[in-house]
């Protein structure tokens, strides 16, 4: 899917009418005043091709990048990659599991490839770690060695092609060196070190945004009310009585039952699985279930009066967007171009993305976009 970026006074008409709707949604978008330059770059002739990701947060961030790119003058494509991070990275033509090294003659984006998608910090770090069987020190230390081990064919003189499915493969079962992850606890800026030690070296990895969302337990006031329940050490004693609506990961994901049961002491009476946020909530207000498992930033949450368990023993872990590219093939200046939007993109912004893009009155992605670079540079 190819986007169509508004010319700057339909920019300008559109952050007038959407003004609007913010005063009636509540307060507007804001960033930092220092932040307020104009995107500007000197483009390449190649299209630079944006992945969505695999969430609707960045869904947003994948839009943002599109939309100041174009507004720097850059040829820019937004397409959809897929609803898993195999997808994700198949869409991008990396192998996370291989040792090849980045190709040195890359200097442009490659035909036929997504050239930079966003992802979450902490399902990336549970996705490259096994879900924190493996130590992101151990894997740091595998690449290390491929790099330092002679080709075996001293001869051949050709660089290491792009398409890192055809480098070195480690073993399935590599000697631990390290210990595995323990993920409770991780802060942000511990997660984001962890995925750059995780990601092969065909994956570049620019600067994170300052949004935060988390997964979390949300209940209503009546069954907060019923039960008691003022925060996730409240669950346990309750928790044979309650059914919860969760995404098909759950049970295999070390932050959702395997710690809801450790440090809550909560093994949830029924659980029914459901991959779709929307509905997971419709199911929640509807009674069907008393708990869902969303994410923080979820404008459902808010929509529907609904409270996001504080969790005290820190289990779910940080989500901060951070956007992945092919290593070599995103010119200097648009990377600067995302890094600046990475710097402004908070996670009062994040929620208003939702709100904006949801609901009964819905805009466009590529609207919420302009409007909110509109916004940051008042």
């Amino acid at each position: 899917m190819t986007t169509a970026f508004f010319t700057t006074p339909r920019r300008k008409s559109l952050a007038t009418t959407l003004a609007l709707t913010c005063l009636a949604l509540t307060s507007c978008v804001s960033g930092p005043s220092e932040q307020s330059a104009e995107y500007t770059a000197t483009p390449t002739s190649a299209t630079i091709r944006i992945g969505t990701g695999i969430t609707p947060e960045t869904r947003h961030a994948a839009y943002l990048y599109a939309a100041a790119l174009e507004q720097a003058g850059y040829s820019v494509e937004v397409t959809e990659t897929g609803a898993t991070r195999e997808e994700l990275f198949g869409s991008m033509g990396i192998d996370t599991t291989s040792l090849a090294t980045a190709d040195p003659s890359a200097t442009e984006p490659a035909e036929g490839r997504i050239h930079l998608t966003p992802d979450l910090s902490g399902d990336l770090l549970l996705y490259l770690t096994d879900d924190g069987k493996i130590s992101p020190t151990e894997l740091e230390e595998s690449r290390e060695s491929a790099r330092s081990t002679p080709s075996e064919s001293p001869t051949s003189a050709s660089p290491q092609p792009t398409d890192t499915s055809v480098g070195p493969t480690p073993s399935a079962s590599p000697s631990p060196t390290a210990p595995p992850l323990n993920i409770r606890g991780l802060s942000g800026s511990d997660i984001i070190s962890y995925v750059q030690k995780s990601l092969p070296e065909t994956v570049e990895m620019l600067d994170s945004s300052a949004a935060t969302n988390r997964y979390g337990y949300a209940i209503t006031s009546a069954t907060a009310q019923k039960y008691g329940i003022r925060n996730m050490g409240d669950l346990g004693e309750h928790c044979k009585e309650l059914a919860f609506t969760v995404q098909s990961t759950f049970t295999s994901n070390p932050a959702g039952a395997a710690s809801l049961d450790t440090y809550y002491g909560c093994t949830p009476g029924k659980t029914i699985e459901n991959d779709d946020r929307s509905s997971r909530t419709w199911q929640l207000i509807t009674a069907q279930a008393q708990v869902a498992y969303l994410y923080s930033t979820n404008s459902d949450i808010k929509r529907n009066n609904l409270t996001l368990l504080d969790d005290p023993q820190g289990t779910q872990l940080a989500q901060n967007i951070i956007p992945l590219t092919r290593a070599g093939e995103i010119p200097k200046e648009a990377q600067n171009i995302v890094n600046r939007v990475s710097a402004q993109l908070d996670t009062p912004s994040l929620e208003r993305l939702e709100t904006l893009t949801t609901g009964e009155n819905p805009i466009s992605e590529t609207d919420a976009a302009n409007f909110w670079l509109e916004s940051v540079k008042e």
